[in-house]
Parts: C-alpha cells; structure tokens; sequence
C-alpha cells in the first residue's frame, strides 16, 4: 500500500524527500520527513531491481533508468513546495539577524502559507488522501526551529514564548515579534485625583506612573494595567491593590525590578511593592478577583448631625440593589445590580462631620450607599436618615484578598 500511494506520488513529477516522507508521517515513526522520504525512495529502487526491465516506461515519469533500477530523477524544484526547505538556511539566518536586537530566551515559529502553497498541498491530497500525512505548515514551523535553535542557542516553547518568528510566505519575508511580558505587583494610592488607567482629561495616571519606568528600561512601545477592582479617581487606596502591569514589543525582558520599584515609590503619589515576573494566566486570576472592600467614608449632613440612635438603623442595611450610577451611566450599562453592605461604623469628627467604616462586597458603590444617588440605590443612608448627606472624602482601607488564592498569600521581590 505504501510503495503504492508513493508512486503516485512520484509518477506526476519529481518531489523532495521532505513532501515525500510528510505523506507517511504517522504510520513511519522515529525519522524527521526527510529521512522517511529517502527511505522511500531507496525502497522503491530496491522493489524495482528485482523486477524485468519495464517496456512501458510512461508510468514511471518520476524516474530514470540507470540498468534495470528506475531512479527518481530531479529535473527541478520539488513540485510540491518548490525548493521551500532548500532555503531555510536563509530564512534561519534572516531571523537570527533580527533577534540579535532582542532580549529573550525562548522563542516559537510560526508560518504563513502562501495561496500557491496551500493549493499545491491540497492538490497532492485530492490524489492520495490525508490518512497518513502531516501538514507542510507543521514540518516548516518544527524544521526552521531547529535551525534557529542551532544558531541562537535558545529554546523553542510552544507554551510561553519570548517571541515569535513569523515566515510569511505570501510576502517573502520573516519577522521577530516580541511577545508581551508581564510583572505582578501591588500598588497603593496615595494622592487623590487620578484615575487608575488612561483618561484623556486627567495629564497622569496609576498605569503611566507604574508603567513609565518600565517602558524606558525595556524599550517598550506600549503597555496595559490589569488590576483587581479599582478606586474612584478622588479616592485613595491605602490598601495593596494586586495588579499586572503588561508590556507590549519591549527589547529587554530581564529588569531591575528592586530599582524601578524604589523609582515608582519616589513619586509619592503611587507605591508599589512584591513586584515579580508573571504570566497572562496571572492577568486572569487578577481580573477574576472579587474581594470584599472595606472604606473610610468622611460624610457631612445637611441640617444638624444625626444621634448615634439614628445612626444604628443604618445597621439593618444587607442587601443593597444598585441601579448604574449617574456619575458612571457614559461608560457603564444601565442596569440594576445587588450587592451587599457586610458592616459599619462611625464616630463623630470636628465641623460637623462624622467618619463612617463600611464594609462591602466587591461592586458596591461606597458614595451611591451614602447618598442614594437620587434613589438610584436603595436603601441608602440619605434614605434611612432621611436628610441630604455629602460625601468628602473615601479612601479605600482594606482588600480583603483571599488568603489560600495561590499568588497572592505572599509576595516576593525578584
């Protein structure tokens, strides 16, 4: 069956040891394409010298005949992938050549086929089937690598890959992509009044002031803050807030984490601690995380301050249903949320104010809870108390983390 299906391969023009042994991947094991092919081909010969010189030589215009054995005769590029695998040499030196401009230890290759390619594949398919081959964009990306491999010394990893070489065939040309890297951390913030990622009307923010530093050291062209929740713009967070700072097409992956934490923390404005290597599986534990908060509520109320008996009914509150706040309704859906006051309490301060310590579950609106919002959020203090309350100042105090979330329990500076 085999020597079957290889000579019709083989009867139709002249096709590499490579394309050849790739028809048969699965059922001939521990040989690279190449080797299977010209194991092939050698077996074919040997069937054919055992056999009467044949008088009809039109089935057999993939050979010469040297005697009595019909030889597979090159008489050009392989009619399959067109001498493709003659040059990755090239194409390995090419890429090499890039990655000398990058820092990284791993790398993975990837192919883009061009339109010729697939249809010449395919059309080899049509005449023999797919049950035992191997797909030419899986040889290509797995030959190259070893190339590539052999003259930058570094690793291929399919899994997590420093960078990426791209062969794209249909443009005639190779390119080396960084991949994004990623560092975890905690921040606080210390000063109100900025917003945690990009606004266009606010100068700075905690992305710009975290990722700055990093940007310059590893020559990035861009970068993204996945963080666990986030403050209001006027809030402060006094707590550590778990983040990971992404960046995009950096030149340098190995950083002087101590140093740029010590240059962050100089700003005064954010603080940031536990810094170290992370992943995109991080990035997804991070945004899945869905804490409690607990917050420091300065109120002021209008009329004369409300007696300790008043403020205890404020502890009937649990459940609290939420519809979108006004102040949030231009990048948020209109809808109606529950969520749940767990605590408070409060002392009196100086000028009329009191001090509330509330406790929430992640999603609760801390200034919506207080003031009502209009009757947007229900109960609330305003309504319980039954007078207009202010909010002047909220400060987030406390993230209650989980603490057997592996990766969070303990941080540790790299």
């Amino acid at each position: 069956m085999l020597q079957e299906i290889a000579k019709e391969i083989l009867q139709k023009g002249y096709v590499c040891d490579h394309c050849l042994g790739r028809q048969f991947a699965q059922i001939l094991s521990g040989m690279t394409n190449r080797e299977r092919g010209k194991s092939i081909r050698t077996a074919l010969a040997m069937e054919f010298s055992l056999k009467p010189f044949p008088t009809d030589k039109s089935n057999f215009s993939g050979f010469s005949f040297r005697g009595k054995i019909p030889v597979p005769e090159k008489t050009g590029p392989c009619r399959i992938c067109l001498g493709l695998f003659d040059s990755f040499g090239k194409w390995a030196e090419e890429a090499a050549k890039k990655l000398r401009q990058i820092e990284f230890r791993t790398f993975l290759v990837s192919s883009i086929l061009s339109r010729e390619l697939v249809h010449r594949e395919e059309s080899l398919w049509e005449d023999i089937g797919i049950e035992y081959c191997e797909p030419i964009k899986s040889e290509l990306n797995r030959e190259l690598g070893k190339l590539i491999a052999e003259k930058t010394g570094k690793k291929p990893d399919e899994k997590k890959p420093d960078v990426t070489i791209t062969l794209d065939l249909e443009k005639n040309r190779i390119e080396a992509r960084p991949n994004p890297f990623y560092i975890y951390g905690r921040y606080q913030k210390l000063a109100r009044g900025i917003p945690q990622t990009k606004w266009d009307i606010y100068r700075e923010t905690v992305e710009e002031i975290i990722a700055r530093p990093f940007m310059r050291e590893a020559g990035g062209s861009a970068h993204s803050l996945h963080a666990a929740g986030r403050e209001d713009i006027d809030a402060r967070c006094l707590d550590w807030r778990p983040f990971v700072l992404e960046i995009a097409a950096q030149k340098k992956r190995v950083l002087p984490l101590k140093k740029l934490e010590a240059e962050i923390n100089r700003t005064r404005k954010v603080k940031v601690s536990g810094l170290k290597y992370s992943d995109r599986q991080e990035v997804v534990m991070v945004k899945n995380l869905m804490p409690d908060k607990t917050y420091r509520v300065v109120a002021s109320f209008q009329g004369p301050a409300p007696t300790n008996i008043d403020l205890r009914k404020l502890r009937k509150i649990s459940l609290v249903k939420q519809q979108t706040p006004t102040r949030v309704l231009h990048r948020r859906a209109d809808k109606t949320r529950a969520k749940k006051m767990k605590s408070v309490s409060w002392k009196a301060l100086s000028k009329g104010k009191t001090e509330f310590t509330i406790r929430g579950s992640a999603g609760l609106y801390i200034k919506e809870l207080v003031t009502g919002d209009s009757g947007r959020t229900r109960p609330s203090f305003s309504e319980i108390l039954g007078r207009t309350i202010k909010v002047k100042e909220l400060d987030v105090v406390k993230i209650h983390l989980p603490q057997r979330k592996k990766g969070f329990k303990t941080q540790t500076t790299q």
